[in-house]
């Protein structure tokens, strides 16, 4: 950034909080070096923002309401949307010209909103998946996709890849295709909490196994209750956080115990921090922000993509083939 205060529009896709956490960094040190920020995304991630920094400006700016079926039939479920998905890009190039005159925007940072780029504005798009998985017999078509994707980044300034450069990396595939659009680097692994000092919570408990629930619904509430239904099988002491943040700023997250599980809506980054150094097993999803934080930390996990998402399928296997994770299908818990 230069070393002008500028107003830096921030707006992660709602899908999940994964992109949303990623963010966390750089709205933290924009903040530091005096810029002004101005927040914009919808859902969860809106208030995951606006509960994390509750003293910034924020705009409701929804991208796309994509719906997740419950069983692993994702990409049939994605690619009728498709047609929804570019409409709602269209839609958001228009209104982020309308945000940018009103707020006298002069940089923009998104995670995965691809309309998000205007004339004369510094535009950054944060990416961990360049290359597009697509299901088994249909990766033929990867890097056709893969053009038309590189096509559509060269409308940003920058390119922003959340991994490492070399080997051994998070996402294989996926961040380090053959060819890289001409506007992208490599930033490394993005986690919030870098500069996030532990701290044990009121709630704290004895606990074995640490469960980290994320990612769109219906798969998420799904997730939670497979795990939480084998931890009482099985008479596990087990911590799951929800990923689900207060609807507003002043609200107190719940935390409720159920037997032998203890259920926490949300915590801050210091609560979930100490959380992760203390567990000697963890259960999560293999989304790229979960990954970062544990490898923040030096934990692994065991890893439960999410069925029919074929990026955290690849990028699941990818990390067992290096023997830093271990994987299981959810229909095997």
């Amino acid at each position: 950034m230069t070393g002008q205060s500028e107003t830096i529009l921030v707006s992660p896709m709602e899908w999940g909080l994964g992109h949303t956490v990623r963010l966390v960094p750089f709205i933290s040190k924009a903040l530091v070096e005096g810029h002004k920020v101005i927040l914009a995304s919808d859902g969860s991630s809106l208030d995951f923002l606006r509960h994390r920094f509750p003293s910034l400006p924020w705009i409701r700016f929804p991208f796309y309401p994509v719906r997740y079926p419950a069983n692993d039939r994702f990409f049939r479920k994605l690619i009728v949307q498709v047609p929804g998905i570019l409409m709602a890009i269209r839609r958001n190039h228009r209104q982020v010209g309308e945000i940018v005159s009103k707020y006298n925007v002069t940089r923009i940072i998104c995670d995965h909103r691809y309309g998000l780029y205007y004339p004369g504005v510094h535009s950054v798009f944060i990416t961990n998946q360049l290359w597009l998985k697509a299901p088994h017999g249909w990766s033929f078509g990867e890097g056709l996709v893969y053009w038309f994707h590189r096509k559509a980044l060269r409308r940003f300034s920058e390119i922003w890849i959340a991994d490492y450069e070399g080997v051994p990396n998070l996402s294989g595939l996926l961040t380090h295709p053959k060819r890289l659009p001409e506007n992208a680097r490599y930033i490394g692994p993005v986690s919030r909490f870098e500069n996030v000092v532990a701290e044990r919570p009121e709630y704290a408990r004895q606990f074995n196994v640490l469960a980290l629930v994320s990612g769109p619904e219906p798969q998420r509430t799904l997730f939670e209750n497979l795990l939480k239904a084998r931890f009482k099988r099985d008479n596990t002491r087990a911590i799951i956080f929800r990923g689900l943040p207060p609807v507003s700023p002043d609200e107190i997250p719940a935390v409720t115990e159920e037997g032998t599980v203890l259920m926490v809506n949300h915590a801050t980054d210091g609560h979930l921090a100490w959380h992760i150094l203390e567990a000697s097993e963890i259960i999560c999803r293999p989304g790229n922000s979960t990954l970062s934080d544990l490898n923040f930390f030096g934990k692994s996990a065991l890893l439960v993509p999410t069925p029919g998402q074929t990026e955290q399928e690849y990028v699941a296997r990818h990390l067992e083939a290096l023997g830093t994770f271990k994987v299981i299908e959810q229909a095997d818990l």
